[in-house]
C-alpha cells in the first residue's frame, strides 16, 4: 500500500529496469514524476553510489523520456506562473531541480569515465555524456533567464571546460541523437545555442519569450560554426580561458584560447523577420493581432541589435547621466497602495504650525502639544514596514525617462519584469512611480534593474463604482442620478509631458476592476469628482494602468495629485 512507482531495487541499473519504472509511474502528473526522478538521480550522484556503464545508459534513456516532463512543466510555468507567486515558485523550482539533478548525476559519471581511461565501454559513452551535460547547462541558463539571472563566472568556467574537453577528444562535431524528436545534433551546436541565448538576452524578456527564443535558436543556429580565425573584421568571439560569454570584437589584439563566431547568417534571419512584420503592419494596420505584431517587431529589433556584429547604438529617448545616491523603494502594487493610504506616513511631511489646529495650539498655548519628534519617529518606523527588504537601492544613472539602480538580492527577489516600484530620493519628499522594464541579476548579492518613470506624482485614492438611480424619472440637472457602489483603492498618477507643461492624469487599479468607459467616483485626500476609465495603458496580473477622463469639476480646490507620503 502507498508504494506506487516505488521499488526496493534501483530502477536505474539498466535500460530495461528504467523503462519498467517509468511505465509504472502516473503519466498525467509531471510534478510527481519530477520528484521521483530527482530522488533517484540524487542517489546516483552520492559519493558512495555504485555507478556502471549500464547505469549511465539507463540515465541517458530516462533523460530522453524526461523531455516530455520538462516540456509539460515549462508550458505550465509560462501559462500559469503569473497567476500566483506560490505556483510560479513551485514550477520554477521543479524545472530547476530537475536540471540540477541531471547535472550532478552526469558530473559523478564524468569522474567515473575519467577514472577508467583504459575501459573502452566507459570511453564510448563520453561524447553523449558531454553532449547531455551541455544540454542541461543550456536548460540551467534558460531557467535562470526566467528570473533574469545571469550565469556566475564559475558556471562559465564549467561550460568552457566541458567544450574544451570535447575539442581535445575531437568529438565536438560528431552527430549525437540526444532527442529522437529533434533529430541529430552536435556538442558544438548545443554549445553555440547556449552562447547565443545568453548573448541575445537584453534583460527584459519574459519567460514565454525566453522559451520561444530558445526553441527558435535550435534552427537558427544550425549554420553557425566556431572558427580559429575570424571571417570578417566585425565578429564575435569567446575566450575559453575566461569566465565571460560571447563578446563583440573591438579593434585591440586578442590573446588566449580564442574562438570566433560569425553571426551574420543569424542576423540576416532576424532582419528578414523584421521586414516581414513591418510589411504586415503596413498592409494590415487595423488587424486584430496588430498589437501583438508591434510587440514582436520590438522584440526582434532588440534581438537583432544584440547579435549584430556591426551594431550601432540606437538613439535613446533621454540621455543617461551617471548618478550617485540611494533611494527608498516600495515594491508591488499592493504595498504601494497600502503605503500611499497610510495616514501615519502623512505626519512625516507635516509641520504642526501649518495646520489650523496646530496654529490654534501655538496661539493659545505658545507651543504645539503634539510631540513632533515622536510622531516623526513613528512615521519613519511605519514606513520601514513597506520598504523593500535589504535596505535602500543604489542609483547608477538617471535619464528623463527612468533610472538604473542596483538592489540587494534579498530586496529584488520580489521584483520581476512589469513590477510596479515607488521610489523616493533621500533628499526629496515626493514619490516617483516606475515600472521594471529591464532586470539582470548580476551576482547572488545584487541585481541591476532598469526602471521606466510613469508618474512623478502619485497619491492614494478611493474609487466608488457609480450606478444609475433605480427611479428612471429622477435626474439632477438633466442627467440621470447616480448611486455609489463598491469601493476599492487605487493610485492617482500625474506626469508632466514636458518641463513646465500641464500634467496628464491616470490611475492604477486592481486588474479585476478595470472596465472601459465605466464611471467611478474618485476621492483623493483633497477632492471628490467623477471620472470615466479610458484606454488601457499597461497591465499585469495584479494591476491595470488606465487613462481617465474627468466628468465634472472637482468639488474642492487644490492639487489633485498632491503627494501624501
Amino acid at each position: 500500500m502507498f508504494r506506487l512507482g516505488k521499488s526496493d531495487k534501483d530502477p536505474l541499473v539498466d535500460v530495461k529496469s528504467a523503462a519498467r519504472w517509468l511505465a509504472s509511474m502516473p503519466p498525467s502528473d509531471p510534478l510527481a514524476l519530477q520528484i521521483a526522478l530527482v530522488a533517484h538521480l540524487g542517489r546516483l550522484a552520492a559519493v558512495d553510489a555504485r555507478r556502471t556503464p549500464a547505469g549511465l545508459e539507463a540515465v541517458f534513456f530516462v533523460d530522453t523520456q524526461a523531455h516530455a516532463i520538462r516540456k509539460a512543466l515549462a508550458t505550465q510555468y509560462v501559462t500559469h506562473a503569473r497567476r500566483s507567486p506560490m505556483v510560479e515558485a513551485q514550477l520554477w523550482r521543479a524545472l530547476f531541480d530537475l536540471t540540477q539533478a541531471f547535472l550532478a548525476c552526469y558530473s559523478a559519471y564524468g569522474r567515473e569515465v575519467a577514472a577508467h581511461v583504459q575501459d573502452g565501454r566507459w570511453q564510448s559513452l563520453l561524447p553523449e555524456l558531454m553532449g547531455r551535460q551541455l544540454v542541461h547547462l543550456g536548460l540551467d541558463a534558460r531557467a535562470r533567464l526566467y528570473h533574469c539571472e545571469a550565469w556566475i563566472p564559475g558556471r562559465w568556467a564549467e561550460f568552457y571546460a566541458l567544450f574544451a574537453l570535447a575539442c581535445a577528444q575531437q568529438v565536438e562535431r560528431r552527430p549525437l541523437l540526444l532527442d529522437p524528436h529533434a533529430g541529430p545534433t552536435t556538442i558544438e551546436h548545443e554549445f553555440i545555442v547556449t552562447l547565443v541565448l545568453e548573448r541575445m538576452n537584453p534583460g527584459n524578456l519574459g519567460a514565454e519569450q525566453v522559451e520561444w527564443l530558445a526553441t527558435q535558436l535550435q534552427d537558427w543556429c544550425r549554420p553557425l560554426r566556431l572558427a580559429l580565425e575570424s571571417a570578417a573584421p566585425a565578429t564575435f568571439y569567446i575566450d575559453l580561458a575566461s569566465r565571460e560569454g560571447l563578446r563583440r570584437r573591438d579593434t585591440g589584439p586578442l590573446e588566449g584560447r580564442v574562438l570566433f563566431l560569425d553571426t551574420r547568417s543569424l542576423h540576416a534571419v532576424l532582419r528578414q523577420n523584421i521586414a516581414s512584420l513591418e510589411q504586415k503592419i503596413r498592409d494590415e494596420p487595423l488587424a486584430s493581432d496588430a498589437a501583438r505584431d508591434h510587440e514582436r517587431l520590438a522584440m526582434f529589433t532588440k534581438l537583432a541589435a544584440r547579435i549584430d556584429p556591426e551594431f550601432r547604438p540606437l538613439p535613446r529617448r533621454g540621455n543617461r547621466v551617471a548618478a550617485k545616491g540611494t533611494v527608498d523603494a516600495v515594491v508591488g502594487f499592493a504595498k504601494i497602495c497600502a503605503c500611499m493610504h497610510d495616514e501615519t506616513l502623512s505626519l512625516l511631511n507635516q509641520d504642526a504650525g501649518k495646520s489650523f489646529s496646530g496654529a490654534m495650539e501655538l496661539a493659545v498655548f505658545g507651543q504645539s502639544r503634539r510631540d513632533a519628534a515622536r510622531l516623526y519617529r513613528d512615521g519613519e518606523r511605519r514606513l520601514t514596514t513597506y520598504l523593500a527588504a535589504g535596505g535602500p537601492w543604489e542609483v547608477k544613472d538617471v535619464s528623463a525617462t527612468g533610472f538604473r539602480v542596483v538592489a540587494p538580492a534579498v530586496g529584488s527577489n520580489a521584483v520581476g519584469l512589469g513590477t510596479l516600484v515607488a521610489l523616493r530620493l533621500h533628499d526629496q519628499d515626493r514619490w516617483i512611480l516606475c515600472i521594471v522594464r529591464r532586470m539582470t541579476r548580476r551576482t547572488t548579492a545584487r541585481a541591476e534593474i532598469g526602471l521606466e518613470i510613469i508618474a512623478n506624482t502619485l497619491v492614494g485614492v478611493e474609487l466608488a463604482e457609480q450606478r444609475k438611480f433605480a427611479d428612471p424619472g429622477y435626474s439632477v440637472d438633466g442627467e440621470p442620478a447616480m448611486l455609489n457602489g463598491r469601493v476599492f483603492r487605487g493610485l492617482l498618477l500625474a506626469i508632466a509631458t514636458r518641463p513646465g507643461g500641464s500634467e496628464v492624469q491616470s490611475v492604477v487599479i486592481p486588474a479585476v476592476e478595470y472596465h472601459a468607459a465605466r464611471r467611478f467616483r474618485l476621492k483623493t485626500p483633497r477632492t471628490v469628482f467623477s471620472v470615466r476609465f479610458g484606454r488601457q495603458l499597461d497591465a499585469q496580473a495584479d494591476w491595470t494602468w488606465a487613462a481617465i477622463e474627468s466628468l465634472e469639476r472637482p468639488e474642492a480646490p487644490g492639487d489633485l495629485a498632491a503627494p501624501i507620503g
